[in-house]
């Protein structure tokens, strides 16, 4: 099989997993020896996912990590029946217990009366909630008291197996759709069982605020924060280098710094990129790699995203919103004054739409009074598609 050069997009481990030691480090320790709850915060392609991946290899010995992608949660049952699954599989996989895991689905699927024969059969926790979930099939129970269930059964199970255990939602906004106060189910159960361990990775500053940073929350002050940063230059770069340098093709400095202004150093930008160069430079028949080659492979990695920053433009700010995101790609960084005179309006006017746009991470606030669209690949395609340039440089 051909070895792969860059990995776009997923899960990435080592040798593609790379600037990311300390943080699993520090969540490591936190998981450990301090018993702390975590919430991991970060835009869009930061490599969030892969950073929970990454975590589960360092302490799967020690503890029973259990991932859950909440992106599949639309409603309280999905939260239960991931949940519970992923529980249940995550076990069977450390401790090879083959079945353990397509037993239980019956619950979720078929006859109830083959459902109840299976979960017998494994008993304890397992055949409760699964009894639980047979109830809820039969209308018996609501979903609030689906969702106290959910967070019940992970106690039980880890008090069961007498295992320390730790649940990590991935992209944990989702949940705050569900109506009911779900995170103060959530709290009871954090506080009952130090057992048990929670992990929440998302892009919402405003629900990393609302969650665990206001006072009045359930979660006040329950878990430690971990602001996911841009991998550092020198970093990508070295990793950019030794790549290519697996298939013999060489790269030069000012290519490194160009592929760096581009993108940032957010992961799954740069693994792309770097592809395409590779790609590229093979095709060519070619075995080195300058700064000219690295903004043509970036118009081209543009031109592929067309369909989706237009939907992604078009559908997920307002019409304010969106004519700020406009004037704001101009420069990296903008005062809010300047945006509100290409705007034509008062500053005060822009302060709703900003904070907003600031609080879904599509934003940044470097410097007081000052804003930049938070990843570089997207403003700089507002740019040329929507206010009008045709020539781009990394160096805007």
């Amino acid at each position: 099989m051909v070895e792969q050069i860059f990995v776009v997009g997923g899960e990435v481990e080592p040798p593609f997993f790379i600037g990311r030691n300390e943080e699993v480090r520090r969540i490591k320790v936190d998981i450990l020896f301090s018993a702390q709850n975590n919430v991991i915060i970060g835009p869009r392609r930061i490599g969030k996912t892969s950073l929970l991946k990454n975590l589960k290899n360092s302490v799967r010995s020690d503890v029973l990590y259990v991932p859950v992608n909440c992106r599949k949660i639309t409603e309280p049952a999905d939260l239960f029946r991931l949940t519970t699954h992923a529980l249940i599989l995550a076990y069977e996989e450390k401790h090879k217990i083959k079945g353990l895991a397509k037993k239980f689905s019956e619950v979720f699927r078929g006859k109830i009366t083959a459902a109840t024969r299976s979960i017998s059969e494994i008993g304890g926790s397992i055949q409760h909630v699964g009894n639980v979930y047979l109830r809820f099939r039969e209308d018996d129970i609501n979903e609030e008291e689906l969702v106290a269930e959910t967070f019940g059964f992970v106690e039980r199970f880890a008090n069961e197996i007498d295992e320390p255990t730790v649940v990590a939602f991935d992209e944990f906004q989702e949940l705050s759709k569900f109506p009911g106060n779900i995170f103060g189910q959530l709290k009871s159960h954090m506080d009952s069982n130090p057992n048990v361990r929670y992990i929440f990775s998302g892009s919402s500053v405003s629900l990393l605020h609302e969650v665990f940073l206001k006072p009045d929350s359930p979660l006040y002050l329950m878990a430690a924060r971990v602001r996911l940063e841009p991998i550092k230059k020198h970093d990508v770069s070295a990793y950019i280098r030794s790549r290519l340098k697996t298939q013999d093709i060489g790269i030069s400095d000012s290519a490194l710094d160009r592929i760096y202004d581009y993108t940032d150093g957010f992961p799954f930008y740069f693994q792309k990129l770097g592809f395409i160069l590779y790609q590229n430079t093979t095709l060519e028949d070619r075995s080195f790699i300058d700064a000219e080659d690295v903004d043509i492979a970036f118009n081209s990695m543009l031109r592929e995203f067309d369909s989706e920053f237009e939907a992604r433009y078009s559908s997920k700010f307002s019409r304010q919103q969106q004519e700020i995101l406009k004037y704001l790609s101009a420069e990296r960084i903008r005062r809010l004054s300047e945006i509100a005179r290409d705007m034509q309006k008062p500053s005060s006017s822009l302060t709703t739409s900003m904070r907003d746009l600031y609080y879904t991470m599509t934003v940044q606030k470097p410097q007081e009074g000052k804003y930049g669209i938070l990843d570089n690949v997207f403003r700089m395609w507002i740019k040329r598609n929507i206010l009008g340039y045709n020539e781009l440089s990394s160096n805007e």
